[in-house]
């Protein structure tokens, strides 16, 4: 007999989780991908749409394009999930499951702090980034500032890398030498979970003359005068403000039995209820003083882990599965200029991140990331 498998979230986890799946089980278990969004695009493709580099919908794979043939893709809002009942209800229908991943990814809270809606920017949707290129364009002169209010978020090479493109923008127009930018972070350094790529990401920020203010926790935005609440420092002026905004679990987990980021089994991905499992940036998977990072590609293997163990399960195999907490993240300096953060966070007592290159095989490899995964998870027109 068949089993109802149920996938929330269509992002790295989701995609591959229903790829996965349908390429290994037969048509008698149904698959079904439930996402309120039409389409995915890949987190680094928001800086080539926030510097005008590529449009909105160049960006887009849309769900309806899905190359896993026999995936049942909704288009909805879960609103809600019941672990004990194991029905998850959306805006308009109901759902059973006897397999249950939930890959909703991190909400993003930009309301959470005061003044920030009104008095500043982020690019941590593609939406939002589209809305700031005509900003970028226009700016001529002034401070930049750029904030990462708090831990955890998405992609932690993000805040820096916009950093490096601002400069190179600005640079190429002319206009460095009349705008200042600053990042500031609550961290004690840029990337505490990576030496390497701390020591690389200062350098380079002091030579590109972009003050680094470590300890710097941004509270408040006051629009009217343009000025940056900082706890237990002076207020910052600012022309532009770009914030990372504070993240924090989907409402409809936070209204569930898991109450706020779901905790898994850090081999199977399996939480505290029997066949329900959780990946990417929903969950929570300690590491020492830290935490597997939210990231695609953490997503994705984690997917990976959790496709063999429920295919084992149900065709009968007994063979143990582990996720280790490998990755990769790229960072880019700039001019094409790219590194890699290779991360090792399940593999010994504390996490191991390396910081690989720059070199200019990482722009192919860039690239190769991103049509690779668009080839796998979608029909490319």
């Amino acid at each position: 007999m068949g089993k109802d498998i149920l996938i929330l979230g269509a992002g790295f986890g989701g995609l591959e989780a229903a790829t996965g799946l349908r390429e290994q089980l037969d048509s008698s278990n149904t698959i079904t991908l439930i996402d309120k969004n039409d389409s995915f695009v890949i987190g680094f493709n928001k800086f080539d749409v926030m510097f005008g580099r590529r449009s909105l919908e160049s960006v887009k794979s849309y769900y309806k394009d899905l190359a896993a043939g026999g995936v049942n893709f909704v288009q909805d809002e879960v609103k809600e999930i019941d672990l004990i009942s194991k029905q998850v209800k959306t805006g308009s229908a109901e759902f059973n499951y006897d397999y249950l991943i939930i890959a909703l990814g991190a909400d993003l809270a930009p309301e959470a702090t005061p003044g920030f809606v009104t008095g500043g920017h982020h690019f941590y949707s593609v939406e939002s980034a589209a809305e700031l290129w005509p900003v970028i364009e226009t700016f001529t002169a002034g401070t930049i500032l750029i904030s990462i209010f708090g831990a955890p978020y998405k992609c932690p090479p993000a805040p820096f890398e916009a950093a490096f493109q601002l400069h190179d923008y600005f640079t190429g127009k002319g206009l460095r030498d009349a705008i200042t930018i600053k990042v500031l972070t609550p961290a004690p350094s840029a990337l505490p979970v990576s030496p390497t790529g701390t020591a690389e990401v200062e350098r380079r920020l002091q030579e590109r003359d972009i003050p680094l203010l470590t300890g710097h926790q941004v509270t408040a935005l006051d629009p009217h005068t343009n000025q940056a609440v900082v706890e237990g420092h002076d207020p910052l002026d600012y022309d532009l403000f770009l914030g990372v905004p504070l993240h924090v679990p989907p409402r409809v987990v936070r209204e569930s039995a898991f109450g706020g980021w779901i905790m898994v089994n850090h081999d199977t991905l399996e939480t505290e209820f029997h066949n329900v499992y959780a990946v990417g940036d929903v969950t929570k998977i300690p590491v020492g003083a830290g935490a597997v990072p939210k990231a695609g590609a953490f997503a994705e293997g984690a997917a990976k882990v959790v496709v063999q163990d429920i295919v084992n399960k149900i065709l009968g195999r007994d063979e143990p599965v582990k996720f280790d907490g490998t990755g990769v993240c790229f960072l880019e300096f700039g001019a094409g200029d790219i590194a890699r953060l290779e991360g090792n966070f399940l593999g010994g007592e504390t996490p191991e991140v390396l910081l690989v290159g720059p070199s200019p095989d990482f722009r192919r490899n860039k690239i190769e990331f991103e049509t690779s995964r668009k080839g796998k998870w979608f029909n490319q027109s």
